[in-house]
């Protein structure tokens, strides 16, 4: 599961326990039936939704060693690596900035940036399609894709803001 779905979830625990434990008395009182009816089917459509994102994300088929980063920067193609278990540095020096990026364990990840606001080292270790690194002062953006799957894919991202 991803940092942002956590999160959530740890949310909506800590609202949940909040008023099991502090209110339990008052809104025993005060709820009624339907009250209760909706809180358990919003709680439940939540459920869902996060239930299919993480299903449809995690039923992706390929195989370790088939999926390949591209590098862009300035929105020009960089360069395309391989995402292999062997170690590989990649240096990127640019009017713009210095960035390394490092290649290892079937990922790639951010391991230095000279921006301001090292944000982009944060993004952390990306080793699944779709997932991204970017560095707005680096004009950096770093994606990785499976290269065996079609084009016309309809969940395919459709443009970048």
């Amino acid at each position: 599961m991803t940092n942002r779905v956590m999160i959530n979830i740890l949310i909506l625990i800590v609202i949940i326990t909040y008023i099991i434990c502090h209110e339990r008395i008052l809104t025993l009182l005060t709820m009624k039936r339907g009250d209760i009816l909706i809180i358990v089917i919003a709680l439940l459509a939540a459920g869902l939704i996060y239930g299919m994102k993480w299903w449809d994300s995690s039923n992706e088929q390929y195989q370790q060693g088939d999926l390949k980063a591209i590098i862009t920067v300035d929105g020009k193609e960089y360069k395309t690596v391989s995402l292999t278990k062997e170690e590989q540095i990649i240096d990127i020096q640019t009017k713009f900035g210095h960035n390394t990026l490092k290649v290892f364990d079937y990922g790639i990840q951010m391991t230095y940036s000279d921006a301001p606001l090292r944000i982009a080292l944060e993004m952390g270790f990306i080793s699944r399609p779709k997932q991204q690194i970017i560095c707005i002062p680096a004009r950096i953006m770093v994606e990785v894709f499976n290269p065996n799957m079609s084009e016309h894919d309809e969940d395919e991202l459709d443009a970048i803001i």
